[in-house]
């Protein structure tokens, strides 16, 4: 998904988040060009008036969610956060890691992210809700599947 952000010293720049789908790793762009950085360092910007500064991520939601971005010290919040009983409803799946050991920890991660996907799109909040709950339904009968047949092996 794609979302506009309005940083101070950057109007008239199209500055954007990229994010690419479930757990994908967000991209910032400037003026259609993917700002680049190398590892463990800030991205650097140039504004309006020729200063270059510096722009960090900042994760929230356990980094499952989209992520906020400081630029140049100001934090720049690229969504509005999803309320407290939506993250609920979507991390209710990170139960399988206290029961089900790597592979319900592998399903609940990515159920839940899965989960955070669909409450970013932009359709009827029913609609989100029974989606998120099939997946959750799916993500559980895949590790009861998992979880069964690997025991079926190693007997």
């Amino acid at each position: 998904m794609r979302y506009n952000i309005y940083p101070p010293g950057f109007e008239g720049q199209t500055v954007e988040v990229v994010t690419s789908g479930i757990g994908g790793k967000a991209k910032l762009y400037l003026n259609n060009q993917e700002v680049i950085s190398k590892k463990k360092q800030p991205m650097i910007l140039r504004r309006n008036d020729g200063q270059e500064v510096e722009a960090v991520w900042k994760k929230d939601s356990f980094g499952i969610d989209v992520p906020n971005v400081i630029i140049d010290g100001s934090l720049i919040q690229v969504t509005k956060p999803l309320p407290v009983l939506v993250k609920l409803w979507c991390f209710l799946p990170l139960i399988l890691i206290f029961i089900g050991g790597a592979i319900g920890a592998l399903i609940g991660i990515l159920t839940a992210a899965a989960n955070i996907s669909v409450f970013r799109l932009s359709t009827n909040i029913t609609l989100k809700f029974l989606l998120t709950l099939f997946i959750t339904l799916a993500g559980a009968g895949l590790f009861l599947f998992l979880a069964s047949t690997l025991h079926l092996l190693l007997q």
